[in-house]
């Protein structure tokens, strides 16, 4: 299992000045993980200009990056294409710090507590194609560049209408970002989506959810109610090779939670994975017996 962190696992510290992305690479170096996400929009604009840095703290902490680039894929058409002027540098990027997939999302979702998100068409079933119409044409570019791109279910579109949409895209180099909460949003079961989505997925992000009343919550890997247990056996049987990208998205109020939080995520992980393989094993032998 190779282990990552999403930058959302210290966005509350990077919001308020506490740390800055030379930062959070460093804290991943130190925690001695395997790769790191984030996204091109967050990304301060002398790194966009000069991504040396950048890349090498990336190459001296040893991390494979998964480059997000959060444009909405339902904007309308002319929004849409003065977002997509920013696509030919964010390819740049994305070869200088040696990505090989692209995390999107396709719809508008809105920062709030129950994550509802904003759908800009009445007619879900148009929106899907908007949505479908131009992936297309970014997934096109991408494979010329080599990039894979990985949809996320962002808590905008169902399971079964993220695999419309890959369908309508049709092309290898269209995958999926799992995120293994963001079901819960849309209530549906985390388990059900990880077994339809997994075949194509590229890229995980391993969330785990808890229900406060009426508001769905992120909190450390084992203390919701993600069955992240049987969602990492799936993963294992499938074959999936990419990377498990820790997110732990703590509110404001719990930024002094996020390291100490991101640090019981990581141990929850490793040492599931540890069960998980002692379980495969042991099956495996009673099958010789």
């Amino acid at each position: 299992m190779r282990i990552a962190v999403d930058e959302w696992c210290y966005h509350n510290s990077m919001m308020i000045g506490r740390m800055n992305i030379e930062d959070l690479i460093a804290r991943c170096g130190e925690l001695g993980v395997d790769g790191l996400g984030f996204d091109y929009f967050m990304l301060p604009s002398e790194h966009k200009k000069d991504s040396e840095q950048i890349q090498n703290l990336l190459q001296s902490n040893n991390l494979e990056l998964v480059f997000g680039f959060s444009m909405p894929f339902a904007l309308p058409e002319f929004t849409f294409k003065l977002m997509e002027n920013k696509k030919d540098e964010m390819f740049d990027l994305a070869h200088d710090f040696g990505c090989k997939v692209v995390r999107v999302i396709g719809g508008v979702v809105l920062p709030n507590p129950v994550h509802k998100p904003f759908h800009v068409s009445v007619s879900r079933r148009q929106e899907i194609k908007t949505v479908a119409k131009n992936l297309k044409s970014f997934v096109d570019d991408a494979a010329l560049e080599g990039l894979t791109v990985a949809l996320e279910n962002h808590t905008d579109y169902k399971t079964d209408e993220m695999l419309e949409i890959l369908d309508l895209v049709d092309s290898e180099a269209m995958k999926v970002t799992l995120d293994t909460g963001n079901a819960m949003f849309l209530k549906e079961d985390p388990v059900e989506t990880v077994e339809k989505l997994s075949p194509f997925a590229a890229y995980t992000h391993i969330k785990d959810m808890k229900r406060f009343g009426p508001l769905v919550m992120s909190v450390p890997l084992g203390q919701g109610e993600v069955d992240i247990a049987s969602i990492i056996s799936i993963l294992k049987d499938t074959d999936y090779s990419g990377l498990y990208s820790i997110e732990v998205d703590l509110p404001l109020w719990k930024v002094d939670e996020e390291d100490s939080s991101l640090q019981q995520s990581i141990e929850y992980l490793l040492n599931l994975d540890k069960s998980t393989d002692r379980a495969a094993a042991a099956a495996a032998d009673d099958g010789d017996d």
